[in-house]
């Protein structure tokens, strides 16, 4: 694979993102040793992009969305069998008197899943707008809208549950 070039791209974007990516799938797809596989895939695609002449606006939100299509893709093969969705995955668990974190997990899950994807993508993945935008590619704008409506959903419903 010739990738000429871009060598010190793709260098600089494993040493800041392949920890974060690992994250991103392991949130989806559980634990199992298939997370360092897609890991793996998604700077081959990266690299086949680049060498293609591909020329992405922001390389990282370009390389979460190779990750978002083949995490996609992997779901469509017949994974959910071995598989923990993400909106059930818990990175902290929850102190067994504090029901106000179990609220908030299952208000979030309720969301539409473009919501989910874009509260995980800024919160969890720590992609600005400009990275989220690039790896769903919606205009930036679209970005900020539903994150805010996200955000306001999840504060009126935790609101409502919590203080009636």
């Amino acid at each position: 694979m010739d990738t000429t070039g871009h060598p010190p791209l793709l260098e600089r974007l494993f040493a800041e993102s392949a920890g974060d990516l690992t994250r991103y799938f392991a949130r989806r797809h559980g634990g199992d040793e298939g997370v360092q596989d897609l890991v793996q895939q998604t700077f081959l695609e990266m690299a086949r992009g680049l060498r293609d002449g591909k020329n992405p606006k922001c390389a990282r939100g370009y390389l979460f969305g190779i990750a978002r299509h083949l995490s996609q893709a992997a779901w469509s093969r017949g994974a959910r069998e071995k598989t923990v969705p993400f909106e059930a995955a818990a990175d902290v668990p929850a102190p067994d008197d504090d029901d106000r974190v179990e609220a908030a997990r299952q208000t979030i899950a309720a969301l539409q899943p473009i919501q989910r994807e874009i509260l995980d993508l800024r919160f969890a993945q720590g992609l600005s707008y400009a990275e989220i935008a690039e790896a769903l590619s919606i205009p930036i704008g679209t970005v900020r809208s539903r994150l805010h409506h996200a955000v306001a959903e999840v504060r009126h419903r935790l609101k409502h549950e919590i203080d009636p």
